[in-house]
């Protein structure tokens, strides 16, 4: 996924400007072939941006507009794919005329490239508007461009995009959502029919709405949160039809034994890091803290005298 967010700041002084076009192309945090500029030199952008607002008499007032497109750490997604997807970025209508100066930051755990709009356009002098349509036609066209290289930047109906505070907490793995992608994931694998999913969903603490009369789930969380499953990602993994297909393949691999001792064995890892864990984001979030290698440490001590060989039985998309 990735996300459109405009940064609010002290934008009215040439001395800004300066600085933020230094900023997004410190060596220290971008390279060469990860910056670029449209009607603009880059590492010039200063300059040139300088010189249009003096050629149109208009030193004074906001002089940048700063934004950056942000990918998720877990995003399949290379520096070099972001750069691409922001050299198409600026070829959006709302960018004729105006000069751009953007580069892709690589020294976070997250993807993210930084653009930085001169307010005076090249071509007709006129100072850069922005209305909330138009904001909107700027992040729909993001997501047209990510569509294309496989990436989903969307979460419900079209336009609804994530908003600022869910997507930090996610990249920080403290999602609600993501905890739940987490646990509808994991049960996907464990359950053998449709009725041992919505039970195992249960002791995980979540409601599941599965009605053969309705086209989606619907999962509610102990928060009374509730989101349907063509919100995870990606969603043709979690359709009624994909569910069904995995519970298929898992009555065919493992008996009614072993499904509940994998079921037990995750129940006693997330207990575990309720137990372990001190702070009341590990406590609501326990799937996605143990997410990874700690996961599999927990379902170790949790497994210790049980005398089942879960590397060699368990799913690896556990």
């Amino acid at each position: 996924m990735a996300v459109i967010e405009f940064i609010n700041g002290k934008n009215n002084t040439l001395s800004a400007l300066k600085r933020v076009l230094k900023y997004i192309i410190n060596p220290a945090k971008t390279e060469e072939n990860l910056k670029g500029g449209h009607n603009c030199d880059v590492n010039t952008a200063y300059n040139d941006f300088f010189m249009i607002k003096e050629l149109n008499s208009k030193t004074k007032g906001r002089q940048y507009i700063h934004f950056t497109q942000s990918f998720a750490p877990y995003d399949k997604v290379t520096p070099e794919i972001v750069k691409q997807i922001a050299d198409e970025m600026v070829q959006m209508e709302a960018f004729k005329g105006f000069q751009v100066a953007y580069a892709v930051h690589t020294d976070r755990d997250h993807l993210h490239t930084h653009f930085v709009v001169n307010t005076v356009n090249k071509k007709t002098g006129h100072k850069w508007k922005q209305s909330a349509e138009q904001l909107q036609m700027m992040k729909d066209y993001s997501d047209e461009i990510c569509k294309k290289y496989g990436l989903i930047i969307t979460q419900g109906k079209s336009g609804s995009h994530i908003n600022r505070g869910e997507y930090r907490s996610k990249e920080k793995g403290h999602s609600w959502k993501y905890e739940l992608f987490l646990a509808v994931k994991k049960v996907k694998w464990i359950a053998r029919n449709k009725e041992e999913f919505i039970a195992n969903m249960n002791a995980l603490g979540y409601q599941v709405d599965w009605s053969d009369t309705r086209k989606y789930i619907t999962f509610t969380n102990g928060e009374g949160k509730k989101c349907r499953n063509r919100k995870l990602y990606p969603p043709e993994h979690f359709t009624k039809e994909a569910l069904l297909k995995a519970f298929e393949l898992n009555s065919q691999r493992m008996d009614a034994k072993l499904s509940r001792s994998k079921m037990e064995m995750l129940l006693s890892a997330v207990q575990l890091v309720k137990i372990d864990t001190p702070s009341e984001t590990g406590k609501n979030y326990p799937l996605s803290t143990l997410e990874g290698e700690a996961l599999k440490e927990k379902i170790e001590e949790s497994k210790k005298g049980k005398g089942l060989n879960w590397d060699k039985e368990s799913e690896n998309s556990m």
